[in-house]
């Protein structure tokens, strides 16, 4: 059983998909914005695991444990409000780097059942204004129960602000 809630503001798009596979349900998430930066200062900011929490609504920590020519292995931890309800999320991923274009993103443990996400960058020109595209999917599966009715809205409006908040760091570290 599928779910579709479409959302667009402030030139970043967002959906989230609820979906159900081998009994387990899980999130399929697509999201893209553009950054009125050039694609080295996208990567760069994408690519600082270690200052994402600076920016990166919900994200309590983020700290690179190892690195391993192209893969780092990063421990996160955030912190997701649902309706009266808040958890923490620790999650020990696996970042697969692909220089200036992409990012893999696996889980490695913590508390999700499953956390996929590919972040792909490219060069883009936007209303006359060069800068760099960036797109997100994945799908996840958090161990806690997320009540149906408010699931879907609320992973897609935190897709949303995740991408909103990398846009804006990306645009931000570029005035500087």
């Amino acid at each position: 059983m599928f779910g579709q809630f479409g959302f667009q503001s402030s030139g970043v798009r967002a959906h989230a998909q609820r979906g159900h596979r081998d009994g387990n349900g899980f999130f399929a998430v697509e999201a893209s914005g553009f950054a009125r930066a050039g694609l080295p200062r996208a990567w760069a900011v994408l690519s600082d695991y270690d200052r994402l929490a600076e920016f990166v609504p919900d994200l309590v920590s983020s700290r690179v444990v190892s690195r391993t020519g192209a893969a780092a292995i990063v421990d996160q931890v955030s912190r997701i409000g649902i309706m009266l309800m808040t958890y923490v999320v620790r999650m020990q991923i696996r970042i697969e780097e692909h220089p200036m274009s992409a990012l893999d993103v696996s889980l490695i443990s913590g508390d999700m059942r499953h956390y996929e996400v590919h972040w792909t960058l490219e060069p883009a020109r936007q209303g006359g204004i060069d800068g760099t595209l960036l797109r997100l999917s994945g799908e996840l599966e958090p161990q806690f129960f997320i009540p149906p009715m408010v699931g879907q809205p609320v992973v897609q409006a935190n897709v949303r602000q995740l991408m909103e908040a990398v846009v804006s760091a990306i645009e931000k570290r570029t005035a500087h």
